[in-house]
This record gives structure tokens, C-alpha cells and sequence, in this order.
């Protein structure tokens, strides 16, 4: 008879392992849960490695956010789990989602959970995704909650699309800009430096510097070039770090005119997931913890790790942001309202709406005065390059005519 190994926890939320015998995976997973215990992982011993070890590549968002969709529509029509993870997992396109739904199915199939089986992909579901559907096994809303789950993931992938839309512009610009200027440097440069030596005049200082920049460019090029890959890489590396991370983060909410976008994107995230943490019936605690991981920006994660912290010596949410420089006063009392009310989830939905909405209307004003200002800075770089290039010819009668 086979042998499985399982990880189980009991009513006390107690976790333990061992291993039984039992014909196939359903026998021991009806032992299991005869015994009132909660099946978090079962595998035959024989088999080696679990099916946790199944580790997909990078699987988008919009794959799981198509999932999620799917998912709600069949369960709410009335289809089994099962039979839905099956049917999602054959017309899955991607095949790194397909085995992972396969390997979940398999494991619901098992008897156990399916936020459970969901836990075992954390690189594919978020903390917030599995938290939600705990949730909804509680309550017996899994097909709401999905709908719901789609919806927030909607909202945060239009969110994502609005900053890098707003960012594509102006990096855009700026890297044409580069490259007239190498372009007028490299190529044009050495040109009008053989009329004018020809010349043997005092060039204007603007024109001298030009010409020094481009010769050092033309000749040593081979080293700038090493130079910047180093420096590049360098700086991927740092900003890769927790120390670069945390500079990135402060540097981007205290940009000139980016700042404020990139504020009221940090604050939508965070409350919205509040807000569906809290509507959907997870507690207060375990929702700031998904919040904190949700955010996106050290400085937010640590404001919402200072509210957990609060929260769990008996404080209200709204009073450790009432301290914070972070939240608008507005929002705060707003918060603080609902909590009084005890309204809090409906208020943080309306809250979040509102900041999301704000969002929106930031977005298309750094557009607009970051479209103009891509444009002069154009102007002012590839124009004084030019200028500093035909200085000498409105001098026409010292330098040509000499």
C-alpha cells in the first residue's frame, strides 16, 4: 500500500506533519479530514518531490487576471471547481498557467483547499488572491469573490497602464534628444572642424567647447562606451538592492511634478486593497499585512507596517495616519469617519474611488505639462548645439572670408 506524506492543521490552527497509508490520494485525504484536520499538502512518499515543486516561468498578470475571470463566470454558473480548473487549464494558451492549474486541480481533487492549493504558486497568485478566496471558502461566496478579485485586478492593471503611459512620452523625448545630439557630434561636427581649421581664426568659446566634446567623442569611444555599460550595470545593480530600492522609492514621490502622480498612485493601491480586504470579510490585521505588500513604495509599506503595529496595541486604523505626511488630512478624516460609523469598508470603496478618480485627472495634467517641456528642453539642448555649430558662419567675414 502506498505511503503519503502530509502537512495538516488542526481546529487550533496547529500545523503537523507525518505520514499513512491509503490506496490513492482521496482514501488518505478522507482519513485525514475525518479527523477534522485541514489537508495543506499530501504526496506519496515514493514519488519524491511534491508538486509544489512545479516552478513555472514569469506568468503575466493578464494570464491571471484572465484565470480569475474565467473562473468566476463557470462557478457562478454552476460548474464544479474541478471541472472548471480542468476546462480552464485545456484552452489555456500559456503552458506554465496550464500546469500550474493542473497541478492545483490535482490537488483540490486531493481534498484539499483551494486556497491552499493557490498558496502553493506564490509566484503566480498574490498573498491578496489567496487571502480572498480563504475568505469565500468560509462564507460560501467563492463565485463574488472571484468576480470581485477580477474587478481589483482590472482596476490595478489600468492603474499600471495610466503610469507607464504617462512615463512613455517623456523617456521617449529625451532618448531621441540624446541621439540627434551624438548624431550632430559625431557625424556632423568633424565636418564644419575641417572648414573651419582651414581657417586658422579664433572660433568662439561656445564652438571650441563643441569641437573638443566631439573630438573626445570620435576618438575615445571604444572607452566611453565601456564606461557607461559599467555604469549602467552598476546602477541596475544598485537599484536592484534594498538600498537602491529605497532611494528609487523616496526619490519618486518627491519628484517635481511626478511626485504627486506617483503619491496618488501608491495611495489608490493601498486603499483598494484595503477596501476589498475589508468588504470581503478578512480581518483588519491580515489585510494591512497584504496591504503593506501590495503597495509598491518603501515609504507606504512602512507607514502601513506602523498602522498594523497600531492596530494590534488596540489603536484605530485612522490614528497612526492622521501622523503621516503621506495621506491627505481629507482622506484621513474620512477614514476615521467610517470607522466611526462603522461603515469602515464601504468608506475606504468610496475613498479608494475617489483617489483612483484623482489619479485619472494627475495623470492627464503631468501629461500635459510634460509634453511642452520634453519640447523646450529639446529645443534648448539640439538648439544650442546647433547655434554653437554655426556660430562662426554669422561671423562670415573674420572666419570664411580670413
Amino acid at each position: 500500500m502506498p505511503t503519503f506524506a502530509y502537512q495538516v492543521r488542526d481546529v487550533a490552527g496547529i500545523t503537523s506533519t507525518g505520514v499513512l497509508n491509503a490506496t490513492n490520494p482521496m482514501e488518505a485525504s478522507s482519513q485525514l479530514r475525518t479527523e477534522g484536520k485541514v489537508v495543506l499538502s499530501l504526496h506519496e512518499k515514493a514519488a519524491g518531490a511534491s508538486a509544489s515543486a512545479v516552478r513555472p516561468r514569469r506568468i503575466k498578470k493578464e494570464e491571471v487576471l484572465y484565470f480569475a475571470t474565467q473562473l468566476a463566470v463557470m462557478v457562478d454558473t454552476g460548474v464544479t471547481l474541478t471541472e472548471a480548473l480542468d476546462s480552464i487549464a485545456e484552452q489555456s494558451e500559456d503552458s506554465s498557467l496550464q500546469l500550474v492549474i493542473q497541478d492545483i486541480s490535482e490537488q483540490v481533487k486531493g481534498g484539499m483547499e483551494f486556497s491552499v492549493a493557490l498558496e502553493r504558486h506564490p509566484r503566480v497568485f498574490h498573498h491578496l488572491f489567496v487571502a480572498l478566496l480563504r475568505a469565500s471558502e468560509a462564507s460560501g461566496t467563492m463565485g463574488s469573490m472571484l468576480q470581485r478579485l477580477s474587478e481589483y485586478m482590472e482596476q490595478q492593471r489600468e492603474t499600471r497602464k495610466r503610469i507607464k503611459g504617462a512615463m512613455t512620452y517623456p523617456i521617449m523625448m529625451l532618448s531621441f534628444c540624446v541621439l540627434v545630439v551624438i548624431g550632430l557630434m559625431v557625424f556632423i561636427m568633424p565636418r564644419f572642424e575641417k572648414i573651419y581649421a582651414s581657417k586658422n581664426a579664433l572660433l568662439p568659446m561656445p564652438t571650441r567647447i563643441l569641437m573638443g566634446a566631439s573630438n573626445f567623442l570620435v576618438t575615445y569611444w571604444p572607452i566611453l562606451l565601456g564606461f557607461l555599460a559599467v555604469g549602467v550595470i552598476g546602477l541596475w545593480y544598485y537599484l536592484c538592492s534594498p538600498a537602491g530600492r529605497l532611494l528609487l522609492d523616496r526619490t519618486r514621490i518627491r519628484l517635481p511634478i511626478l511626485g504627486k502622480m506617483y503619491r496618488q498612485a501608491y495611495l489608490a493601491r493601498s486603499l483598494r486593497t484595503m477596501a476589498t480586504m475589508i468588504t470581503s470579510g478578512v480581518s483588519m490585521l491580515e489585510g494591512l499585512e497584504i496591504t503593506v505588500d501590495a503597495t509598491g513604495n518603501h515609504e507606504y509599506k512602512q507607514l502601513w507596517k506602523d498602522v498594523s503595529q497600531s492596530v494590534k496595541e488596540g489603536q484605530a486604523l485612522s490614528e497612526k495616519l492622521f501622523e503621516s505626511s503621506l495621506i491627505p488630512r481629507t482622506i484621513t478624516r474620512m477614514i476615521a469617519s467610517g470607522e466611526r460609523s462603522g461603515r469602515l469598508g464601504p468608506v475606504m470603496n468610496r475613498v479608494a474611488q475617489f483617489c483612483e478618480d484623482e489619479l485619472k485627472i494627475s495623470v492627464r495634467t503631468v501629461t500635459s505639462l510634460v509634453e511642452p517641456l520634453m519640447i523646450l528642453i529639446m529645443g534648448v539642448i539640439v538648439g544650442g548645439v546647433a547655434m554653437a555649430l554655426l556660430l562662426p558662419v554669422f561671423s562670415i567675414s573674420r572666419v570664411v572670408a580670413h
